[in-house]
């Protein structure tokens, strides 16, 4: 009997985290104090979860779904999100929204210093940034540089040179432009609760997921510190931001 009521607990657990992302101590505290104080439970639920291809980090009071780089169920397609992001139409525009959240990392994180993220970032800060990199992208040999890093940087610089500059005139219902492009990875990135995106005063915050993710991802797996995301540091533009 008590391993059905476990079993009905852990499936619980793995609904709610697959509806909603999380599961909070404030929000869902039955469901949080069962998945930490019981063992049983807790191993029970994150041998599902692995069955069902994705982790569960615990982090600031909260259990985090990460969906794991195989996932063909919970993870999305490239066909998937070009349903589902307006203005990615073709798999570059996937590889520019990548760069972009690549980038959004790098703003958010020393290379050294994965425990102490900054608190926010101004969307005018994260367009200058990726401007920056993509100025330095230009200065070295892309083709080389593609081939070296298995990542086709010839044809996302292409799509974002093909945007409209983002001027001040077109913050506001722009089409087809930078800033639009950035928002639509930004609102994205809010409805996977990986961030928070005020609008009205342009700034940029991640979420207890997005931290748990990023920790428990590079922290966990030295190994998954890729040369990417390496390079993409390298490429400037955070190097004198401060931690706000």
């Amino acid at each position: 009997m008590e391993m059905d009521e476990n079993l009905d607990v852990a499936l619980e657990i793995i609904n709610t985290l697959i509806q909603n992302k999380e599961i909070s101590k404030e929000k869902n505290l039955s469901l949080y104090q069962k998945y930490v104080n019981s063992s049983e439970i807790g191993n029970l639920t994150d041998k599902i979860a692995e069955k069902m291809g994705f982790d569960i980090y615990r982090m600031d009071n909260t259990l985090n779904l990460c969906v794991m780089l195989d996932n063909k169920i919970f993870g999305y397609t490239n066909e998937e999100l070009k349903k589902k992001i307006k203005m990615i139409n073709k798999n570059e525009d996937i590889y520019l929204m990548y760069f972009i959240i690549l980038t959004i990392l790098t703003c958010f994180y020393r290379e050294s210093g994965l425990n102490s993220p900054r608190s926010y970032l101004n969307l005018s800060e994260l367009l200058e940034t990726i401007e920056i990199k993509f100025q330095s992208l230009v200065k070295e040999d892309i083709e080389k540089t593609s081939k070296e890093n298995e990542y086709n940087f010839v044809d996302i610089k292409n799509v974002w040179e093909r945007l409209q500059d983002a001027r001040e005139d077109i913050v506001l219902g722009g089409k087809n432009d930078k800033i639009s492009f950035v928002k639509l990875v930004l609102n994205f990135l809010e409805e996977e609760k990986l961030i928070n995106f005020n609008e009205e005063r342009q700034i940029i915050s991640i979420t207890t997921r997005f931290k748990a993710i990023v920790y428990f991802y590079f922290e966990n797996s030295k190994e998954n510190k890729n040369k990417l995301l390496e390079y993409v540091y390298n490429l400037g533009g955070d190097e004198n931001a401060t931690h706000q």
